[in-house]
C-alpha cells in the first residue's frame, strides 16, 4: 500500500513537471506585443507617391493677449500617420514636452523663450532629421499671414505640425513661442481648404 502511494506521487510530480515545461515552452513561443515606436516602413509605403488631394490653411499662435501671431516662412510639415510617428506626436507634441516660459519675469523672458525654442526645436528634428522618414514628409512655408498650401497629396491620415520660434521683440505678442498643429484625414482627390493649425489653447482644436 505505501509502494502504491509512492508510485501515484511519483507520476504526478512527472505530470507537474511535464505541464509546466509545455507552458513555458509556448510562451517562449508566443511573439511579444510590438512595439508602438518602432519603425515600420510598410506603414508609409502609400504616402511616398503623389496623388491628387490638396490642403490649405493658416497656421499661427494665440498669444497670451488672444491675439493670432503668425510667423513669415515658418516651416509647416504634412507627417503622415504611422505606429512611430503616433508615439512620437503623443508625447512630444500632444503632451507638449518642453517647459511653458510663462510666467518668467521680463528680465528672464530672453532666456527662456531661448530655452524652450531650443527644446522645440529638438522635438521637431526627432522627424525632420530621420533618414528612414524623410521620403514621406512634405514641407511648405508660411506666407506673410501664416497662410500655406500643399498640392498633389495623397489619400490618408496627417499631422500638420508647425515650429512658430517668435519674432523675440520687446512686445508680449511677439515673443509667441510653439508648436501648432493639426490632425488631417484626406480622401483621395480631396482638396482640405481653411485648416485651422494653431497650438490648441482655444477650442479651434
Amino acid at each position: 500500500m505505501i509502494r502504491c502511494h509512492c508510485d501515484l506521487r511519483y507520476w504526478l510530480a512527472c505530470f507537474l513537471l511535464i505541464g509546466c515545461a509545455l507552458v513555458a515552452s509556448a510562451e517562449a513561443a508566443a511573439p511579444s506585443p510590438p512595439n508602438p515606436s518602432t519603425f515600420n516602413e510598410k506603414e508609409l509605403f502609400a504616402y511616398k507617391a503623389k496623388g491628387h488631394g490638396s490642403a490649405a490653411g493658416q497656421v499661427f499662435l494665440r498669444a497670451v493677449s488672444g491675439k493670432a501671431v503668425t510667423q513669415a516662412g515658418a516651416s509647416i510639415v504634412l507627417i503622415p500617420t504611422s505606429s512611430y510617428t503616433r508615439a512620437w506626436f503623443d508625447k512630444q507634441v500632444r503632451e507638449s514636452a518642453c517647459p511653458s516660459k510663462s510666467g518668467s519675469s521680463s528680465t528672464e523672458v530672453p532666456t527662456a523663450q531661448s530655452s524652450v525654442v531650443e527644446c522645440l526645436r529638438t522635438v521637431m528634428d526627432h522627424v525632420l532629421t530621420d533618414k528612414r522618414l524623410l521620403p514621406y514628409l512634405r514641407v511648405t512655408r508660411a506666407n506673410p499671414t501664416g497662410h500655406f498650401w500643399f498640392t498633389k497629396v495623397p489619400a490618408g491620415r496627417y499631422y500638420v505640425v508647425s515650429l512658430l520660434e517668435g519674432s523675440g521683440g520687446a512686445h508680449q505678442d511677439e515673443r509667441a513661442v510653439g508648436i501648432a498643429w493639426l490632425t488631417l484625414e484626406l480622401d483621395a482627390d480631396e482638396k482640405a481648404i481653411n485648416l485651422v493649425v494653431t497650438d490648441c489653447k482655444s477650442s479651434l482644436c
